[in-house]
């Protein structure tokens, strides 16, 4: 069996989306949460100083449209980054247009998804991507994954995978989501089980590194989220509130 899928890797792919081990992200539904602020409590690393702060998320949607905001902040270092993302609902969940992002002492860079010429559009010399379906911007891949979990829990189970392209501000590269196991934490909220989901870069220290903490409960809104920088620079937020629109 291990012969053949190394000789014909197309056999490979789909024996692994037979046994439910990974899952083409154009074959699921999305359902996308009701509109909501959430509101988190922050601890930051970065550039070698331990900061606390809040964090806030504003989901705005409708049957038709979205709006993704992101926002941190310190004292100490007022707002240490923004992510925007806007675009369209679809079946298949969320499908952006616009990425923006702002991070500390650095000028906003934005990100568009051409639809109509079929192609991503990033700053500066990154050539323009190929538009296949499906990608997502840095922000709005964690709305989609939540929006794939509501649609099929059942699927969110430990081991298993879910691949998207990502777009981000120097271009785009292949994301891989794995369920990690079940946990319950502490929260402002009282105590909720979670779903412990990862993204690791393929070779450590280079790309970003996203843990999120989905509560089935609340949503499956993140109550929890890590954001780990090749450089080692690292923000952990963990829910206070939330406020359904």
């Amino acid at each position: 069996m291990m012969l053949i899928l190394k000789k014909f890797p197309m056999l490979a792919a789909g024996a692994l989306l037979s046994l439910g081990l990974v899952h083409a992200q154009d074959k699921t539904t999305g359902n996308p949460p009701p509109s909501s602020q959430l509101q988190y409590r922050l601890r930051a690393d970065v550039k070698g100083l331990s900061v606390e702060g809040s964090g806030q998320i504003d989901w705005q949607a409708d049957a038709k449209q979205y709006r993704l905001m992101f926002d941190t902040s310190t004292q100490l270092t007022g707002q240490l980054m923004s992510e925007k993302s806007e675009g369209a609902i679809d079946r298949s969940g969320l499908v952006p247009t616009n990425f923006l992002l702002k991070r500390l002492r650095k000028e906003p860079v934005a990100v568009v998804f051409d639809r109509r010429a079929g192609q991503i559009n990033f700053a500066g010399d990154v050539p323009p991507y190929k538009i296949q379906g499906g990608e997502q911007d840095r922000l709005s891949v964690i709305w989609q994954l939540l929006s794939m979990a509501r649609a099929r829990p059942g699927s969110f189970v430990p081991g298993s995978t879910w691949k998207f392209f990502v777009a981000g501000h120097r271009g785009g590269e292949s994301w891989t989501f794995q369920v990690k196991d079940k946990q319950r934490l502490r929260t402002s909220l009282g105590e909720v089980d979670t779903l412990h989901v990862a993204h690791v870069p393929g070779e450590p220290g280079n790309g970003r590194q996203v843990d999120i903490w989905l509560a089935p409960s609340q949503e499956w809104f993140p109550v929890r989220l890590r954001f780990t920088e090749s450089g080692g620079d690292a923000i952990e937020q963990t829910i206070e509130k939330i406020t359904k629109k």
